[in-house]
């Protein structure tokens, strides 16, 4: 007889000595329960934590651009001058605004049709958005020091970080629930270019912002976010 949380199998309850039958039984379903909220978390607890921190990371974002300082009664020529100045830091925060965006609507594709999670969907998620709000501090590297081939590697070295993250958790998503994970497209895409926009971006640190924007728009399109969904 399957116990009711699914973690084993339990001996048949016996007619004779109904008390300690009872108590016998009780005692496993218990244990079983206990065995199985281990190794589980409810969904609508991992999916209101993994939002909270998607949602932070991209608020973060806009404290990246600082404005430049100018004198009092500076004219309109001047400040238009510098606010136009800070396109690199608009470009790197259009870049990041999309990546975070569409990570948090691949992730929410991914676990749609997920009824639990498993502990080692847990770690592998908690590894993703460790990553996520390291996003912002990326941001601010290009936003403080400019747009130079060391910063923008800097950049692509974390998206590149963040990429291999949803890779593995899609994995252990896949394996939660009984079926192999293979490779697509989908993921090699992301687990290829954005280390060679990273290298290209030591070389041209413009065309590595532009590659990393792109890869942010390409996830987006409806084909692909279907493409995230783990189906049991």
């Amino acid at each position: 007889m399957e116990c009711a949380t699914g973690c084993g199998t339990l001996r048949p309850r016996q007619p004779a000595g109904p008390d300690r039958s009872f108590r016998t039984t009780a005692s496993q379903d218990f244990a079983c329960g206990l065995a199985k909220a281990a190794h589980m978390v409810g969904k609508a607890r991992f999916e209101a934590f993994s939002d909270g921190v998607f949602a932070i990371a991209i608020t973060l974002l806009i404290l990246e651009i600082h404005l430049p300082s100018l004198p009092a009664g500076a004219a309109d020529v001047q400040q238009m001058s510098a606010l136009l100045s800070l396109w690199p830091q608009y470009l790197v925060y259009a870049a990041s605004f999309a990546t975070i965006g569409i990570m948090w609507l691949n992730h929410h594709a991914m676990f749609i049709e997920i009824r639990q999670i498993s502990h080692g969907t847990v770690i592998a998620n908690l590894f993703l958005l460790g990553l996520i709000s390291f996003l912002p501090f990326a941001t601010e590297i290009i936003a403080r020091y400019g747009m130079s081939p060391v910063t923008v590697v800097a950049y692509g070295i974390v998206l590149s970080l963040i990429s291999a993250a949803y890779w593995l958790l899609q994995v252990q998503a896949t394996r939660a629930v009984g079926k192999p994970h293979r490779l697509t497209l989908w993921n090699v895409v992301g687990l290829g270019v954005y280390p060679v926009a990273s290298v290209l971006g030591y070389f041209v640190p413009l065309a590595g912002i532009v590659i990393f924007g792109l890869l942010a728009i390409f996830y987006m399109l409806p084909q692909n976010v279907r493409a995230a969904t783990v189906r049991p």
